[in-house]
C-alpha cells in the first residue's frame, strides 16, 4: 500500500545546477512522486552572466539525468559555440604570468569529453519546463514522525514534503540550521573579478593561447590570473554586438610582505581603486596578460570575492529527511575548478541511492512504520558515498588555491596542475599550508565569519 508521506512532494530548494538538475530528472522520469522547486532569488538574470563552468568527467552523468531534447540543447550554453564547431580543443594552459612561458597544459579533449559552458546559459537552459518558485528563501526545516518534512519560508509560508533537496549554494541556509555549530573555513586570498567586453582583434592574442579559458602566476609576486571567454559573437540572438564577453580574475595572497608591501592588501574600497590595484599586478605581467588587463576601463564595476570553503566531516548525518547536494554540501574554490562536476555526481547518487524508496511501486506494499527507517537509511548511504567522494576534493582545492600565490610550490604534484578526476586520492595528511600556516588554523578547525 501507499504511505501518506510517499504522496507529498520532494522539495527541491534552490535553482541553481544541481536543484534545476535534479527536477529536470524527476521531469524525465515521469515519476509518480511529484515536486517543488523553490528559488530565493527574483529571476534567472539575478545574478547576472556568472562564472564559466568546465564539464568533463561528469558529462557522462549529465547527459543520462537529462531529458533527451535538453541534451541536444546543451550547445546554448557553450561559451562559443562556433570555436566548438571549429573543432577546436582547450588544453586549459597554465603560464609563468611574469615570463609568459607555458609552464602546463592539459591534455586536448573533444566536445564529448570536454565542455565549457557559462553558469547563467546552463541554468536557464535547464529551467526549461519547469514552475520554479521565486523569492522564496527557507529559513526553517523540521521533520515530523511520520517523515513528513516542512520548510519555512520568509514570507510566512510553508511547504510540506516527503523529502526536502537543498541545493541552496555555498552559503547555505539548510546547511546552516542543520549544522549551526560548523562554519565555513576562509582561505586567506583576496579575489576580484571583472567583465570586459573585447573586440575580435583584441582578443585575439588571448585565443590564440587558448579559445576558452587560460591561467597562470607570477614567479616574480606571487599574483594569480585567470581568463575565461564567456560569450562569443553569434552564440545567441542577444550576444554581445560582435564583442567577446570575458572574465578576468586576478587573485593574490593575505600575508606581509606581499607585492614588496608590508602589511597584507586588502580589497580596495572603490571600483576606480580595484582597477588601480589590477593595473598595479598586471604591469609585472608579460603579454598578453598585460595588456588586456592594462585595457580595462577605470570605471569598470568589480566584483571582489573573500575565499571559503567547507570540508564536509566525515561521517556527516543530516537530521531527518534532508539531503544537502552541490556546493550546500561541499562548498570548495575554483583553483580545480570541480565544484559543478562534483554537484552532478551529486545528484546521480541521489538518483541511485534514495528515489528508488520515493518511487512508489504498486508490485510492492510498504508499511509506513518502515518507510521512514529505510529513507534514513538511504540518506545515510548518499551522504557517506558524496562525502568519501567530495570530502578530498573540498581539500584539494583548498590546497591548489595556496599553491597557486607561491611560486615555489606550483608543481606536476601539486593539485593546481595535477590530473583532475571523480574520485581523488587525497586528505588531511597531504596538507601543506607552507608559509601560509601563521595565517591559517589547523585543517578542519572552523572560522566564524
Amino acid at each position: 500500500m501507499e504511505t501518506p508521506n510517499q504522496k507529498k512532494p520532494i522539495v527541491i530548494i534552490g535553482a541553481g545546477v544541481s536543484g534545476l538538475l535534479f527536477a529536470q530528472y524527476l521531469r524525465k522520469s515521469g515519476s509518480r512522486v511529484p515536486f517543488r522547486i523553490f528559488e530565493r532569488d527574483a529571476d534567472l538574470t539575478t545574478r547576472g552572466l556568472g562564472w564559466g563552468l568546465t564539464l568533463h568527467w561528469s558529462l557522462p552523468a549529465l547527459r543520462s539525468l537529462l531529458p533527451d531534447d535538453i541534451v541536444r540543447r546543451l550547445p546554448e550554453a557553450y561559451v562559443d559555440r562556433a570555436a566548438v564547431a571549429e573543432g577546436r580543443p582547450s588544453t586549459f594552459p597554465f603560464f609563468d604570468l611574469s615570463t609568459g612561458e607555458l609552464k602546463a597544459q592539459t591534455p586536448t579533449a573533444g566536445e564529448s569529453q570536454r565542455i565549457r559552458v557559462t553558469r547563467e546559459r546552463l541554468r536557464r537552459l535547464l529551467s526549461t519546463g519547469l514552475d520554479i518558485q521565486w523569492n522564496k528563501a527557507a529559513n526553517g526545516i523540521n521533520t515530523a514522525e511520520d517523515g513528513t518534512v516542512t520548510v519555512t519560508f520568509d514570507d510566512g509560508t510553508s511547504c510540506d514534503g516527503s523529502l526536502v533537496v537543498a541545493c541552496d549554494g555555498g552559503s547555505s541556509r539548510i546547511r546552516g540550521l542543520l549544522f549551526p555549530q560548523h562554519q565555513k573555513y576562509r582561505i586567506p586570498v583576496r579575489l576580484l573579478g571583472v567583465k570586459i567586453d573585447c573586440t575580435p582583434e583584441e582578443i585575439e592574442p588571448l585565443r590564440k593561447l587558448d579559445p576558452y579559458f587560460l591561467q597562470g602566476a607570477a614567479s616574480e609576486n606571487d599574483s594569480f590570473v585567470y581568463c575565461s571567454v564567456l560569450d562569443a559573437p553569434g552564440n545567441t540572438p542577444e550576444s554581445n554586438g560582435g564583442k567577446y564577453t570575458c572574465q578576468m580574475v586576478v587573485s593574490w595572497p593575505v600575508r606581509n610582505g606581499f607585492f614588496n608591501q608590508p602589511k597584507p592588501i586588502d580589497f580596495p574600497e572603490t571600483n576606480e581603486s580595484r582597477v588601480e590595484l589590477i593595473k598595479k599586478f598586471a604591469a609585472t605581467w608579460a603579454d598578453p596578460f598585460r595588456t588586456v588587463a592594462l585595457s580595462i576601463p577605470d570605471n569598470t564595476d568589480v566584483k571582489s570575492l573573500e575565499l571559503y570553503d567547507w570540508p564536509p566531516p566525515k561521517g556527516l548525518r543530516t537530521a531527518g529527511h534532508v539531503a544537502l547536494v552541490g556546493d550546500a554540501l561541499h562548498p570548495m574554490v575554483m583553483y580545480r575548478g570541480e565544484g559543478a562536476n562534483h554537484a552532478i555526481l551529486d545528484v546521480l547518487d541521489l538518483v541511485e541511492l534514495v528515489m528508488p524508496h520515493l518511487v512508489c511501486d504498486e508490485r510492492v506494499e510498504q508499511h509506513s512504520t518502515t518507510a521512514a527507517v529505510d529513507l534514513r537509511a538511504a540518506l545515510d548511504r548518499y551522504e557517506d558515498r558524496v562525502v568519501s567522494r567530495t570530502r578530498p576534493a573540498v581539500l584539494a582545492s583548498r590546497q591548489a588555491c595556496i599553491d597557486a600565490h607561491q611560486w615555489s610550490r606550483i608543481n606536476d604534484k601539486s593539485p593546481l596542475l595535477s590530473r583532475r578526476a571523480m574520485n581523488l586520492v587525497f586528505d588531511e595528511s597531504d596538507m601543506d599550508l607552507g608559509i601560509h600556516q601563521a595565517s591559517l588554523p589547523a585543517v578542519g578547525v572552523p572560522v566564524v565569519e
